[in-house]
């Protein structure tokens, strides 16, 4: 990748920081080129190189999970180097049937959407003997905005009709709900900016057009985090941003992980291994930083059986209680 492809991701994300809660679906070519500061034909090329290599692969609409009456619980696992990663992923994806999963290289972040910490003994015991599962996380719950709106029999509605397509189609989804197109997207916006709808980019970096570096940088605790930030968004314009999300300790040896008080991910494009190092050896001579892991990032998926049933269900309770 390069600095145009980090300056788009930044203006499509939410804060311009790569969350959970996703992207901005509605923003038109011309204000992604004003965000980027390129020409909108540079920017609908780019986009079309997105779509074309398979790295940007659909956006998808989903609910806030408390209006599920769930949470999001993160059960991360650590594969062994060498395995069959894709037989793997998929036995693991179809027994603990997440509703998002991250995968950095041999590390694997699924999201499971549960009412309760999720610490069923015989599936942790059977997880833990997984062959090719070399380190199993407790289940941890992501801290997630709570929403401030509730969910119509309109708006569910208007959710399925956005997750049918790769891109949310607002004609289509207008024309089910019964609604104008204007209607559609003030009630969107609302959901929006109540934490109650979001919109998430499945990404595969192993196809994006350029190489880009995930990198946790780990903190020892003598300058805050936000100075630290703060100097690298300084010292490197390319850098997004990641939400933390990922138990940092499970990468480390035990004498690192004593020293490591806090920690961020963040994404930056790279051109070679080398450089990859070079930019390891500068992030970690700047005051406050202990360590940074390089690993090269493969993508995040959005999974529909997880969220469908529950998403019917709600609707159901809706229609009930009006």
């Amino acid at each position: 990748m390069d600095s145009l492809d980090i300056r788009l991701l930044r203006a499509m994300c939410r804060g311009g920081v790569f969350t959970l809660q996703g992207v901005e679906p509605r923003l038109s070519l011309q204000e992604l080129a004003r965000r980027s500061g390129v020409g909108r034909i540079t920017v609908r090329r780019r986009l079309g190189l997105w779509q074309q290599s398979g790295f940007w692969r659909r956006v998808v609409a989903f609910p806030n999970p408390d209006l599920l009456g769930s949470s999001f619980w993160m059960q991360g696992l650590q594969l062994d180097a060498g395995r069959d990663h894709a037989r793997l992923e998929r036995a693991l994806e179809h027994a603990l049937a997440p509703a998002i999963s991250f995968h950095v290289q041999d590390f694997i972040c699924p999201l499971l959407l549960s009412e309760t910490e999720d610490r069923d003994a015989r599936r942790q015991a059977a997880l833990r003997k997984s062959p090719g599962v070399r380190v199993l996380c407790s289940p941890v719950k992501i801290d997630f905005p709570r929403s401030a709106v509730r969910f119509s029999r309109r708006d569910w509605t208007i959710l399925r009709a956005l997750r049918e397509s790769a891109a949310p189609d607002w004609v289509a989804a207008a024309g089910k709900a019964g609604v104008t197109l204007r209607g559609l997207e003030r009630r969107v916006q609302r959901l929006m900016d109540g934490n109650a709808l979001f919109f998430f980019p499945e990404l595969d970096f192993r196809r994006s057009p350029g190489t880009v570096a995930w990198m946790g940088v780990l903190l020892g605790g003598a300058v805050p985090a936000e100075e630290v930030r703060a100097e690298l968004q300084k010292r490197f314009p390319d850098v997004l941003l990641i939400e933390n999300i990922f138990p940092f300790q499970i990468f480390l040896p035990p004498h690192v992980r004593l020293l490591a008080k806090d920690g961020f991910p963040l994404f930056l494009p790279v051109t070679s291994a080398s450089i990859g190092e070079q930019l390891r050896r500068e992030i970690t001579s700047l005051p406050g930083v202990l360590d940074v892991l390089v690993a090269f990032p493969t993508r995040n998926i959005c999974y529909g059986d997880a969220w469908d049933e529950r998403i019917s269900r709600a609707d159901r309770l809706t229609a009930d209680n009006d």
